[in-house]
């Protein structure tokens, strides 16, 4: 799940290692939102079935469609672009309700179990792998948020460490150094890696400082 739709990471801040975060999102207003999209979910779902039932139904409407199959087309295109556009956020909301992800880092490794209404998988990595702790800031309509993350080249891999309205400088030098890395610029989160002759280069360089 992305990192943003994480809401809460407890403890707020590492300290020692090992160490056991848990991070999860807000099942209140996930509820709230879920009770709100369904109405309308149902209203354009019931609009839908009487639209294509008329269809169906109704000798003028037969003949027209018949006339004319690429409006056929273009109706049954506007039904699946509305069910999309509504369905997808909906099961994300529903997703929301019981997601939840463990990281826990110790001996050299990085271990995060993720799990879901359904389902639970886990994965690991080297801490060695990771190039270094990031100090993101986050602006949304609900505000703006400070994270610290892990940075893994491979933008999946990376981990949300903390998550808090305020993180101090002092903060960042204390987790980058309790994890054994340095501190890299946000920038480093939207770096992708593209495979050339077999070789592994970066996307783009950061420009030279005068």
């Amino acid at each position: 799940m992305r990192m943003a739709s994480y809401d809460r990471v407890e403890p707020q801040l590492p300290t020692e290692l090992p160490v056991r975060l848990m991070a999860t999102c807000s099942q209140r207003e996930a509820a709230v939102l879920l009770i709100l999209a369904v109405p309308a979910a149902l209203a354009v779902a019931l609009g839908s079935m009487t639209l294509l039932v008329h269809a169906a139904s109704a000798p003028g409407a037969r003949a027209v469609l018949a006339q004319h199959p690429a409006l056929g087309l273009e109706i049954v295109a506007g039904l699946a672009f509305w069910g999309c556009l509504l369905g997808l956020p909906l099961k994300r909301l529903f997703h929301r309700l019981a997601v939840r992800r463990t990281v826990e880092i110790g001996d050299g490794t990085v271990r995060v179990t993720e799990g879901g209404h359904f389902r639970t998988w886990a994965w690991s990595m080297p801490l060695s792998a990771y190039s270094g702790v990031a100090h993101h800031v986050r602006a949304s309509l609900s505000g703006t948020r400070h994270e610290l993350i892990l940075v893994h080249p491979e933008r999946q891999k990376s981990v949300l460490l903390s998550l808090s309205s305020r993180i101090s400088q002092g903060e960042v030098d204390r987790v980058a150094a309790l994890l054994g890395h340095k501190e890299v610029p946000p920038s480093a989160l939207y770096r992708f890696k593209k495979l050339w002759r077999g070789i592994s280069q970066p996307a783009w360089r950061e420009p030279a400082h005068a």
